[in-house]
């Protein structure tokens, strides 16, 4: 009696097998971590330059051995490591353990913007969809794959694919997979700063580009006294979309117009997890070398203080020494006295008006989303001219 072979186990069987994901071996990450290291180190020494270290603060600790934060009576690696720190004050919000409603708005004027035309406004033809930003698994799912699913509904064959761009390869890699896993669209992951990065590595395919962003990254452009201006800086990445993207592409983004003092005691007052993310960047510069003791305990020197900035209509999120107390930095030793501040990140509230002329001078049609009774407002924007003559000179290469 011969045997019955299960036919999985027949080696001739079918190949089914396929590839998935390309992870590179170029040294983008040594580049990042240098740019890290400028950025934290210019911001101890120019106390009057605010929100230098936002984009940073994406960043996971590897959990590689190492002596690192050994001596410290908590595990650091984990606590303070921001993308983690990130997804946890996500989870609180969405769980409503704190009252940070960003998400819930953005969620709330994406639904209102859809019921009321916002698919109408799409190219025509076949649509490449691109995340700037998506971020946490949990907000992406409730912002922008709520326009991808719209879209499918209406003309999924239309959908030439999705690409995710993010600082943090981990955020680019579980949104591209989240999208081809509900949708079966073929998705990929880039790692890459879109504020500051110049091309991003995004394969040009057919389809018009339609870009989501949420969460107001172009929003944390950083003050820099000597420096262009946080709506200039802000002006400067809508005009290297124009250029990445080409007229015709198509942005939907929201921004925040709440300009409430306030905003500092609500979604913005440091609690446990978002403590966590912001003071990450210390961790981060203990983790690298760049604060040259390895056991330098975060939390015993610095906490978040959060305070409303008239001037520039910005939430200032800053960590603020506890105690006295010198530590070498980049290898000079450096004095902070109880109270001396450095921002960390600025969270710029800028008004509709505003928001529509940085979109203009970089090249864009500009309409507005208004849903009754949320300041969050989503605005959609189509590329049709080049960007103003002061942004491509400022874009222009040296």
């Amino acid at each position: 009696m011969s045997a019955v072979l299960n036919p999985d186990l027949n080696i001739n069987s079918e190949e089914i097998s396929r590839h998935v994901v390309l992870v590179d071996a170029t040294t983008n990450q040594g580049v990042y971590d240098k740019k890290f290291e400028r950025a934290f180190v210019h911001m101890i020494e120019n106390p009057d330059d605010k929100g230098l270290i936002s984009t940073h603060l994406f960043y996971d600790i590897p959990r590689a051995r190492s002596t690192t934060f050994s001596q410290l009576s908590y595990d650091a690696r984990s606590i303070l490591s921001g993308g983690h720190a990130w997804e946890r004050r996500v989870e609180e919000a969405i769980q409503g353990q704190d009252q940070a409603g960003f998400w819930s708005k953005d969620q709330s004027v994406t639904a209102h913007a859809i019921k009321h035309g916002l698919m109408d406004k799409l190219p025509k033809g076949f649509i490449k969809f691109v995340s700037y930003g998506g971020g946490d698994i949990h907000a992406f799912s409730g912002n922008e794959l709520q326009i991808i699913e719209a879209t499918f509904n209406e003309r999924k064959e239309d959908i030439v694919e999705f690409c995710a761009v993010d600082i943090l390869e981990r955020f680019a890699f579980n949104c591209a997979i989240a999208t081809r896993n509900a949708y079966g669209i073929k998705s990929r992951g880039v790692l890459g700063d879109f504020i500051y990065n110049g091309h991003l590595a995004i394969p040009d395919t057919k389809g018009t580009p339609v870009i989501m962003i949420f969460g107001g990254p172009f929003e944390n452009t950083p003050f820099i006294k000597n420096g262009p201006s946080p709506i200039d800086i802000s002006a400067l990445a809508w005009a290297k979309m124009n250029i990445q993207h080409g007229l015709g592409s198509v942005v939907i983004k929201t921004f925040d117009t709440n300009q409430s003092p306030d905003l500092k005691n609500g979604p913005y007052a440091p609690r446990k997890n978002f403590e966590a993310f912001l003071l990450s960047a210390f961790a981060r510069a203990t983790q690298q070398g760049v604060i040259n003791d390895p056991q330098y305990d975060v939390f015993e020197h610095w906490k978040i203080t959060s305070e409303f900035n008239q001037d520039l209509k910005s939430i200032e999120l800053a960590a603020t020494c506890k105690i006295d107390h010198d530590i070498m930095i980049a290898n000079k030793l450096r004095s902070f006295a109880k109270d001396e501040k450095r921002v960390i990140t600025l969270s710029h509230k800028w008004d509709e008006a505003t928001q529509i002329s940085i979109a203009q001078r970089a090249g864009f049609d500009v309409e507005i989303y208004r849903e009754p009774g949320n300041t969050n407002l989503l605005m959609v924007a189509q590329a049709v001219r080049k960007p103003n003559a002061d942004l491509q000179k400022l874009l222009a290469p040296r």
